[in-house]
């Protein structure tokens, strides 16, 4: 799947129309609605509304276009008012839907969901469980494990999708904990004792031997091409049994040296989703990389390993989207060719998003 299009039934919104390969969204400041754009196209891939409760947007009807074959775009129509009244149409080509009548489904967020995955038929199942892996707006790049809605949750809740993203059955992960759980129980029956704590056993050694395969191998192969072209280091990811025979996933720089943590953790979370997204790239999955602002940060000296990076992405045809403010991009040769062949649109306070609100 990668984003076609995405407008809306209001003039004050711009039209974007994003190239299947790389896209720089460029800006002269901030404010003009770069990291609106990342929540607005959660929102019309059946999220939450974020910002988009504002009074201002309670008429608005937003449309994205979706390439999910070679010749076929699904487009998801999502008014803010009535959550009942969401619709999905199936296409042979781009199109502009403003005044459809005729859609294949309309229906319920739940309805919405259900008649999307049917369509996509995805490897992994629950598309929206994990795409904001792929979809990094700015605050959402502390961890490239644990995003912001999974951060107050049980450390089962990330450990369950790196799992599955990893070709583990994340039911198996889960059912350790589970039986955990209930073997400490003061009140469990000496019989269901013995019997959890024999299944808890095999559930170990199942897992010990899902650790190691040649997916997570190739894997972790993808993640140090991606560490070497964008922080020219080590990137190691690590996954293990710790002593509790829970699984651990870890994302290195070896011999770190990198003074400025929050900008490396920046580029590891920019680094995994590239990684996933390539591992992936064979298979039916998300086919993009949205990243807010990869090259802004305290001396982020990265900048060429980052548009060297996006090129990589774009060889194994997987979509770009990238925002940034112009005076981020401090090389001028790579600025210049962003702008000549991959600006797909400029915001600025007189030419923003979605108008002034």
């Amino acid at each position: 799947m990668k984003i076609s299009k995405l407008y809306s039934n209001n003039d004050d919104f711009k039209t974007i129309e994003f190239d299947k390969g790389i896209n720089f969204i460029l800006s002269d400041t901030n404010g003009v609605g770069k990291s609106s754009l990342f929540k607005l196209i959660d929102f019309c891939l059946l999220g939450d509304k974020h910002f988009l409760g504002h009074e201002h947007f309670k008429d608005y009807i937003f449309y994205i276009e979706l390439q999910i074959a070679s010749n076929r775009y699904m487009t998801i129509k999502r008014p803010i008012k009535s959550g009942k009244n969401i619709e999905l149409k199936i296409t042979k080509q781009k199109s502009i839907l403003t005044d459809e009548k005729d859609f294949n489904k309309k229906g319920s967020l739940g309805i919405a969901k259900s008649f999307f995955e049917n369509k996509v038929n995805y490897s992994i199942n629950k598309f929206r469980t994990y795409i904001t892996y792929f979809l990094r707006e700015e605050n959402n790049q502390n961890d490239a494990f644990i995003l912001n809605k999974l951060s107050s949750l049980h450390e089962v809740e990330y450990k369950t999708l790196i799992s599955n993203f990893l070709g583990i059955d994340g039911r198996k992960i889960r059912k350790k904990y589970e039986l955990d759980e209930l073997i400490k129980k003061e009140d469990i029956e000496p019989e269901a004792l013995k019997s959890a704590q024999n299944d808890l056993q095999k559930i170990i050694e199942d897992n010990k031997i899902l650790i190691n395969s040649h997916f997570i191998d190739r894997f972790k192969n993808i993640i140090s091409k991606y560490g070497r072209i964008v922080l020219d280091k080590e990137v190691v990811f690590a996954i293990e049994l710790n002593t509790s025979n829970d699984i651990e996933f870890s994302l290195k720089v070896k011999d770190d040296d990198l003074t400025n943590e929050a900008t490396i953790n920046k580029l590891l979370c920019f680094i995994f989703a590239s990684s996933v997204a390539e591992v992936y790239s064979q298979k039916k999955l998300i086919k993009f990389v949205a990243f807010d602002s990869p090259f802004d940060g305290d001396k982020n000296t990265y900048e060429d390993g980052i548009y060297l990076a996006i090129h990589e992405l774009h060889r194994k045809g997987i979509q770009t989207i990238i925002t940034s403010n112009e005076d981020s991009i401090q090389n001028s040769a790579n600025l210049s060719e962003i702008k000549d062949e991959y600006l797909t649109d400029y915001f600025s306070n007189d030419d923003k998003l979605m108008g002034d609100f």
